[in-house]
This record gives structure tokens, C-alpha cells and sequence, in this order.
């Protein structure tokens, strides 16, 4: 039997609810997402404080938080018992005895055959069985047997017949009830199994057959699914029902938080600068020329004023440059007097006198002298 389509997409629907309930944003990309959680072709989408993986409906399924297990149809399917094809939505109910049909929710009338054939008799219809309530006087599995007193052992399913004065009476095995022991006691109608637990009624007993994530002889006790410790790195694991969570510490993902988060991969870095990758934050090793944290600041190597004798400073990356051809002084740092006197530019004798851009020429008597700027 396959499963019906909307029982398949059940997660789908209910991850389709939530994002137009709470306006997430199916294109958006989480750092969750970042890591590719989702398996076997599964698309991976951003929720509140987590991810969904939506598994591909096509070919071979696929189920699990990362679409990482093959589909299993009978964790979906109504019944008890069941056998599936893994990967396939096909499934199998093997109905125990007193049930039948597709998914055995229909039960076996065991008294269509009226097998209480004796007149006044009642047939009461069980699970896999029947009993007959017998008029009085009257025993036995069809009623069949007259009784009047123990000798005829009227007592049935291990009861013990107690004579009285007027006849007799039956004292019950545990489990069992009615005028003659007749009646199975259904031991279910007490709801004793929790947490939507399934009761199976036996004899003078009961079995509760556990949802996932529940144990106990009730199901009463929730499985922590965090003993294991199966969150890595220092991760707070969170217990849920049939299932746990794992919250990350800075730097790390995945279901288990066994990825390191990589804070390079987006190129913090400016200007050439080498990234460190640490644990939740990332350091930039400038090249010379450039600081901040990203390196994105060029450093103004003309803040110190290097350049002397009102030199105007040019900053560069990594260094600055001074122009001095308006101060009358050379050298990288414009701290050396051009001696203008070199060039001999006084005439006639005249004598030369070197000045902060310029010269003066005393001349002999009888001469003026002449004083120049470069």
C-alpha cells in the first residue's frame, strides 16, 4: 500500500505554515545553511533559530532532519505492525489476529457466525474472540452445558467454583470476569499507556507499545536523547521529544556543532592582508602601508610631519615623498641647503653669499650689490 501524498508531506506542509505564520524568508541563506546540513539533493531553508531540509519527492526518498535516512513508509503508517521497502512509500500492515483490513483498524466480528446457538444466549464480541453469556443455570464455551452445581465445572478460564446454598459461585482468575469467568477483562480501558502510547490487552495483563522518544512499561518515561552527548565543541545540547538540539557556541555549525565556521571564506581582509581563521572571530595581518581591523585604513605616513624647512609632504602607500622646489633645500627630507654660491654667479670679482633660496653678491667699491632669489 502506498502512502497517501498528504501523509507524506506532512513536514512539508507544516515547515510551508510556519513560514508564511512567521514571514521567513525561503530564499534567505543562514549560517546554518552555510554548511550544507541537507543530503541526497535536499533543499536546505532558513526558520527561526534553526534549519528545515525539504526532501525530494521523487525516486528513492529520503526522511531524517537532513533527509540522511531512507524513507522508512511504516514510521508514518497507522498500524502496529508493518513492513516497507526502504526508500519507497510503499507499506504493508500485518494485522494481528481479531483485525483486518489495509491499515487493520477493522476488527473481526467473531459472533457473525452466532456461534451462542443455544436460546437465550448472547454472544459478546471480542478482540480475536468471543465469550457467551449464558442464561442461568446454563455453562459453557456454547451454553450448552447445564449446571447446577460445581460437578459440571462451570467455572471457565482457570476459575474456581465455590458451592453455595442455592448453587454455586465462581471466583475469578486474575484478568477474567462474569457470572462464569466468561469475560475477559479488558485491561486497556483504564488508559494506562501515556504519551500517545498504543495498549495491546492480554490476559490479566496489559503491553503499551511506545511512541518514539518514550520507554517505561507506561511510556511514561521520556528518553533523553542527550545522555549520549552528542554535541560537539562545548554546544548546550537541548532533550525534545524523539530528538534533541544541539545550540552551537560562536564559530561553529552543524547538527552536532561539529563544523568550525571558516570566518575567512567571506574575504574580510582589504589591501593584500593575510586572514586568520579563529575560533568564532578572525584577525587581518596588514601588509605596511595599511591598519584597522579589516585593513582597510591607509596609514598617512605624513601625520608625523617628516618633511622639513616647509616641504609640502605627498603620503603614499607606505611611504611619502617631500617636494622642496619651492624652499630652497634638497635631500629626501628637505633638510639640506642648495648652496646657490656653487655656480659662482656673482661677477666682476664680486663676492657670493649663500641665503635660504637665494644669494647675495657684495661687489667691489664703486659696484652695488645685488641680492638674489631663486
Amino acid at each position: 500500500m502506498e502512502m497517501p501524498e498528504i501523509t507524506l508531506n506532512l513536514k512539508t506542509l507544516l515547515l510551508t505554515m510556519m513560514m508564511f505564520k512567521w514571514g521567513i524568508l525561503c530564499n534567505a541563506t543562514s549560517e546554518r545553511c552555510l554548511s550544507g546540513p541537507c543530503q541526497n539533493g535536499a533543499s536546505c531553508v532558513d526558520t527561526v533559530d534553526d534549519y528545515a531540509c525539504i526532501c525530494p519527492t521523487g525516486g528513492v526518498r529520503y526522511m531524517g532532519k537532513n533527509c540522511d535516512e531512507l524513507y522508512d513508509a511504516c514510521f508514518f503508517a497507522p498500524c502496529e505492525n508493518c513492513t516497507s521497502t526502504p526508500g519507497s512509500t510503499e507499506y504493508q500492515c500485518i494485522c494481528t489476529d481479531g483485525l483486518s483490513g489495509d491499515n487493520c483498524t477493522e476488527e473481526i466480528d467473531e459472533c457473525h457466525s452466532s456461534p451462542c446457538s443455544y436460546p437465550r444466549s448472547l454472544c459478546v464480541d471480542q478482540l480475536n474472540g468471543y465469550f457467551c453469556r449464558c442464561p442461568e443455570g446454563f455453562g459453557g464455551r456454547d451454553c450448552r452445558a447445564h449446571v447446577t452445581d460445581c460437578i459440571d465445572g462451570p467455572c471457565m478460564n482457570n476459575g474456581t467454583c465455590v458451592l453455595q446454598p442455592e448453587g454455586f459461585e465462581c471466583d475469578c482468575a486474575p484478568g477474567f470476569e462474569g457470572e462464569t469467568c466468561e469475560e475477559d477483562i479488558n485491561e486497556c480501558l483504564s488508559d494506562p499507556c501515556q504519551n500517545g502510547a498504543i495498549c495491546t490487552n492480554g490476559v490479566a495483563e496489559f503491553h503499551c507499545f511506545c511512541v518514539p522518544g518514550f520507554q517505561g512499561y507506561n511510556c511514561e518515561l521520556d528518553i533523553n536523547e542527550c545522555a549520549s552527548r552528542p554535541c560537539e565543541n562545548n554546544a548546550t545540547c537541548i532533550n525534545e521529544k524523539d530528538h534533541y538540539e544541539c545550540e552551537c557556541l560562536m564559530g561553529f555549525a552543524g547538527v552536532n556543532c561539529e563544523i568550525e565556521i571558516n570566518e575567512c571564506e567571506s574575504n574580510p581582509c582589504w589591501n593584500g592582508a593575510t586572514c586568520h581563521d579563529l575560533v568564532g572571530i578572525y584577525a587581518c595581518e596588514c601588509v605596511p602601508g595599511f591598519d584597522g581591523p579589516t585593513c582597510s585604513l591607509d596609514v598617512d605616513e605624513c601625520a608625523s610631519e617628516p618633511c622639513q624647512n616647509g616641504a609640502v609632504c605627498h603620503d603614499m602607500v607606505n611611504s611619502y615623498n617631500c617636494d622642496c622646489s619651492q624652499t630652497g633645500f634638497e635631500g629626501d627630507l628637505c633638510d639640506i641647503d642648495i648652496p646657490e654660491c656653487d655656480s659662482n654667479p656673482c661677477q666682476h670679482g664680486g663676492r657670493c653669499i649663500d641665503q635660504v633660496n637665494g644669494y647675495i653678491c657684495l661687489c667691489w667699491p664703486g659696484e652695488t650689490f645685488l641680492l638674489t632669489y631663486l
